[in-house]
């Protein structure tokens, strides 16, 4: 075989070789919510860290304000998976006949979730809450179950709103349509330290939820009959990418930094509100709690029987 043959001979096989892996390469959509907090960076910081290719998938991500807005996206069949989900949302969406599967937890307690006021509002705290509008992102999400939650404890009577996302949120209460805003950590952190917002209430005041999957990750039952080794996959890479978040924080940090437009400095502390421990997809922690506030609140008309929690979460390893 002369050079000129063995050269386009190895160009061949080279071009077979990256055909091969490009068709292995099996396509997976996936819906996020809230895409400024750090648990949300946990798909693209994978993809960036080449994690998902890792095991065989090509991830797609349609962002959303969160709640309903996100498990509607997978219930029509736009995306396969629907991520960061309060858990509430889940559990009464199941119960309504909805093939839902939870295939991980995302996010264990509201530590990273606080309401934040103009600072020249006459709210101090949320004793000063009666009567006045109390934000949450959508019905269904953690920032609902959590606002109910704090409003219970303090016995206050806010006017619960729904506002999406948080810049249209922080928009909303500069205009003067809206009393206190929620946000989750390290959204307007900066304008807070500078005076322009203060933090009236904390999700962290609710230690009981620190050991509750107050956020999960969801896929259909047909997804998982259809697609396994896609499902093993996807949940393969989505704890490795976890992993690799914690072992690699400085890449992390400035990549979320860059793609959030925060700075280095305040990624970095905002990261410290989330503790790997907290993230983990398994195991579902809490999902009793879950259930009873969901009776409580009447998302639920009744709990759900062990039959009907054994086919709702599949783990997946």
């Amino acid at each position: 075989m002369t050079v000129r043959k063995t050269i386009l001979f190895a160009a061949a096989l080279a071009a077979s070789a990256w055909a091969a892996t490009a068709i292995a390469q099996e396509k997976v959509k996936v819906a996020v919510g809230q895409r400024q907090v750090w648990d949300s960076q946990v798909i693209p910081l994978g993809m960036e860290a080449g994690i998902f290719k890792k095991h065989g998938l090509e991830v797609e991500i349609t962002w959303t304000a969160g709640g309903a807005e996100t498990l509607q996206a997978v219930l029509t069949g736009s995306v396969d998976y629907a991520m960061t989900n309060g858990v509430e949302g889940v559990l009464a969406a199941y119960a309504k006949g909805a093939p839902l599967r939870i295939i991980g937890s995302e996010m264990r307690g509201a530590g990273d979730i606080y309401w934040y006021v103009k600072a020249d509002s006459p709210i101090k705290s949320l004793k000063d809450a009666d009567g006045k509008t109390m934000t949450f992102s959508r019905p269904g999400s953690s920032t609902h179950l959590t606002a109910q939650q704090l409003v219970a404890k303090h016995g206050i009577s806010p006017k619960l709103v729904s506002t999406g996302g948080m810049p249209a949120t922080r928009t909303q209460l500069v205009s003067g349509q809206i009393d206190m805003a929620w946000a989750a950590v390290p959204f307007a952190l900066d304008a807070i330290k500078k005076g322009e917002f203060r933090i009236v209430a904390r999700g962290s005041e609710l230690s009981d939820l620190n050991n509750v999957s107050i956020r999960v990750n969801v896929t259909t039952a047909k997804f998982l009959a259809e697609r396994p080794k896609a499902a093993q996959g996807f949940s393969r890479a989505y704890a490795e990418s976890v992993e690799w978040m914690y072992a690699n924080v400085d890449k992390a940090a400035a990549y979320w930094a860059k793609t959030t437009k925060i700075s280095p400095e305040i990624a970095k502390e905002g990261i410290s509100f989330y503790p790997k421990e907290r993230m983990v997809p398994w195991p579902i922690s809490g999902l009793d709690h879950s259930i009873a506030e969901a009776v409580k609140s009447k998302r639920l008309a009744k709990p759900l029987t062990p039959e009907q929690i054994k086919e709702l979460v599949v783990e997946i390893k």
